[in-house]
C-alpha cells in the first residue's frame, strides 16, 4: 500500500494504492519503468499481448507508477459515467500532467470541474466559434500558399506550425507572428516533448523534466503578462473571453484559475488537432478514391474556404475524422485514480489505485468493428454506424463530464484546413510507404510524413 492509507485523509491527501497483488499481470522486470519501454515502442501490440494473457485488467507499471492497465467498453462506461464518483482525474495525472498543468480543466474533478467549466461558456458559444472561422481561414490560406513547389516536404512540422499560426491567433490574440510566439512554441515543445517524457522528475539542469518545468514557467509569466491586457481589449480571441468571465460574486476568474485553462487549452488543442491532419493526410494518400470523393465534395461548396454554416454540410470529411480518430485518437493513454473500492472486469480495486485507459484497444475490438484494422469511413455511415454498437466503444475524446470541451472546435480546425487543402493540392506516398508510428507524446508518423505535393491549377 501506500505511505498513508487513512480513511480520515480526503481522498487527495492519500497516497497511492500498490496493493494489487490479486490483480494478475505483471510490473516487468525493468527497475522503476516497468512496462515503459515496451508500451512506448509498440502501443497497440503490448496492449493486445496483455490483454490475451491477463484480460481486460491487468496490474502493470508505466513511468515508475505501479497501476491497472484497463480495457473493455463495459468498464470505460463505468470508468466514464462515474456515477458513484469512484474515479479522480485530478489524482489520475497527479504525477504526470499535473507537473506542468496543475489545475487545468481535466484535472479537477466534481463540483470544481463543473465551476470551472463556466470560464469557457462564451467561448465556445455559436457566435464566438463562427468568428474563429473568419479569423483562421486566411492563416490557413497564407500557410498553404507557402508550402506550393516544395520538394521532399514534411507534412507534419508543416502542419503543426500552421496549427501553431491559428492557435497564436484564436486561442491568445496574438496580433504578430514573430520571436514571442517563437518562445512559446518552445516552451510547450519542452513541456510535450520533455517534460512529459522524462523518466526522473528532476527539476535540475540536465534533465529533460527540468526543461518541461522551465516551458511551464515561462508559460504562467507570458499569461500573467497578458491577461490584464485581454480584460481591457476588445478582442474576439479565446483568451479575451475567458478572461472576462466572472463568478457568482462578479469579479473576474483569478489569474491562478485562468492560466492553467489557458495554456492547457492551447496545448491540448494543438497537439490533437496536429495529430488527426497527420494521419488524415496519411490515410487520404493511401486511398487516394478517398481523397477524390472529399475534393469533389469540397468543390462542390463552390467555395475556396469555408463559413461556420458548411461545417455539418461535408458529410464525407466528417466520416473520414471519424474513421481516424477511431484508429489513432489523439491521446494515447488517459488516467484516473480511484477514489473508493470499485468493481473492474471482475476484479476488486482497491481505493487510490491509478487506472490507465487506452481508448485505441477499444477502438479495434472485433466484437464492435468490422475488419478493425482498415480504413472503412463509411463504418460510421447512417446504416452501419458501428460506433453505436457500445455507447464506450468509440471515445476519442474521452467521455462523461470530463468529455473534451473543445472537440467542435478540433473538429472545425480540422475541416478548414481539409478543404483549402483538398482544393489546393493532390498529394501521395509511395505505394510501399510503411512508416513507423509513435504514439507519445502525441500519435504521429516517426518521419515526419513526407508527401509529394502536386498543385491543383
Amino acid at each position: 500500500m501506500g505511505a498513508d492509507q487513512s480513511p480520515n485523509l480526503d481522498y487527495k491527501e492519500q497516497e497511492d494504492c500498490h496493493d494489487l497483488d490479486h490483480i494478475p499481470g505483471e510490473y516487468g522486470a525493468i527497475p522503476y519503468l516497468g512496462k515503459t519501454i515496451e508500451l512506448v515502442n509498440d502501443l497497440y501490440g503490448f496492449i493486445d499481448k496483455t490483454y490475451h494473457k491477463f484480460g481486460e485488467v491487468s496490474k502493470i507499471k508505466i513511468g515508475g507508477q505501479p497501476g491497472l492497465l484497463v480495457v473493455g467498453a463495459e468498464n470505460y462506461k463505468t470508468i466514464y459515467l462515474d456515477r458513484n464518483k469512484a474515479f479522480s482525474a485530478q489524482m489520475g495525472y497527479e504525477k504526470s500532467l499535473a507537473n506542468f498543468y496543475r489545475k487545468a480543466l481535466l484535472l479537477r474533478d466534481f463540483d470544481d470541474h463543473k465551476f470551472q467549466r463556466r470560464m469557457f461558456q462564451t467561448a465556445f458559444k455559436n457566435d464566438q466559434m463562427r468568428g474563429y472561422v473568419d479569423i483562421m481561414n486566411p492563416l490557413l490560406k497564407n500557410n498553404l500558399d507557402n508550402w506550393e513547389n516544395q520538394k521532399d516536404f514534411l507534412f507534419f512540422p508543416a502542419v503543426k506550425k500552421a496549427l501553431l499560426d491559428v492557435g497564436a491567433t484564436v486561442f491568445i490574440g496574438v496580433e504578430e507572428i514573430g520571436p514571442e510566439m517563437d518562445k512559446i512554441n518552445e516552451a510547450f515543445l519542452n513541456i510535450s516533448e520533455k517534460g512529459l517524457m522524462g523518466l526522473f522528475k528532476v527539476d535540475m539542469p540536465g534533465f529533460k523534466f527540468h526543461k518541461g518545468k522551465q516551458g511551464s514557467r515561462y508559460l504562467e509569466e507570458y499569461f500573467t503578462r497578458v491577461i490584464p491586457e485581454r480584460r481591457s481589449g476588445d478582442g474576439k480571441d479565446m483568451l479575451t473571453h475567458m478572461a472576462k468571465e466572472t463568478m457568482d460574486n462578479g469579479e473576474f476568474f483569478p489569474n491562478e484559475d485562468l492560466i492553467p485553462q489557458a495554456s492547457f487549452l492551447l496545448f491540448a488543442a494543438h497537439d490533437t488537432t496536429t495529430s488527426t491532419l497527420n494521419h488524415i493526410i496519411l490515410h487520404l494518400a493511401q486511398e487516394p478514391e478517398w481523397q477524390d470523393k472529399l475534393r469533389e465534395e469540397a468543390q462542390a461548396l463552390g467555395r475556396d474556404q469555408l463559413t461556420y454554416e458548411d461545417l455539418d454540410n461535408l458529410e464525407l470529411m466528417e466520416l473520414v475524422f471519424k474513421e481516424t480518430l477511431r484508429m489513432h485518437p489523439s491521446v494515447s493513454m488517459m488516467q484516473r485514480r480511484t477514489i473508493k473500492e470499485v468493481e473492474l472486469g471482475g476484479h476488486k480495486v482497491p481505493p487510490n489505485t491509478i487506472i490507465f485507459v487506452p481508448p485505441v484497444y477499444n477502438h479495434c475490438m472485433e466484437e464492435f468493428w468490422t475488419e478493425p484494422f482498415k480504413f472503412d469511413p463509411m463504418r460510421f455511415a447512417p446504416g452501419r454506424e458501428e460506433q453505436k454498437n457500445h455507447s464506450f466503444c468509440y471515445m476519442p475524446f474521452g467521455g462523461g463530464a470530463h468529455k473534451c470541451i473543445g472537440m467542435h472546435f478540433a473538429n472545425m480546425i480540422v475541416k478548414c484546413f481539409l478543404h483549402q487543402f483538398l482544393l489546393k493540392y493532390k498529394w501521395s506516398v509511395p505505394a510501399d510507404y510503411n512508416p513507423k508510428m509513435e504514439a507519445f507524446p502525441l500519435p504521429k508518423t516517426a518521419d515526419g510524413l513526407p508527401i509529394k505535393l502536386e498543385a491543383i491549377s
